[in-house]
């Protein structure tokens, strides 16, 4: 049995000040299905940790983290292929 992958890109902007309080998150994943728009609202103290929860809920849906620049805020993530 041969298992393949299946890729997605992840580009993310964390922005502070736009909201009450928190980070907002905005973002495009690219995968094999097409693009899809992101944004999340975060309570999170720092970018980083808004980030982190946007990379759980990715993991959440099956997608491993392979590597993320955090000078970029670019991930790569993948899956078992179907």
């Amino acid at each position: 049995m041969v298992l393949t992958w299946e890729y997605c890109l992840l580009a993310c902007t964390p922005m502070s000040g736009l909201d009450d309080e928190g980070i907002r998150i905005s973002g495009q994943l690219v995968c094999p299905s097409g693009t899809k728009q992101l944004e999340i609202h975060s309570p999170a103290p720092s970018p980083l940790a808004a980030i982190g929860q946007l990379l759980n809920e990715l993991g959440a849906d099956g997608w491993e983290l392979v590597a993320f620049d955090t000078t970029t805020n670019r991930g790569v993530f993948k899956r078992p292929g179907f």
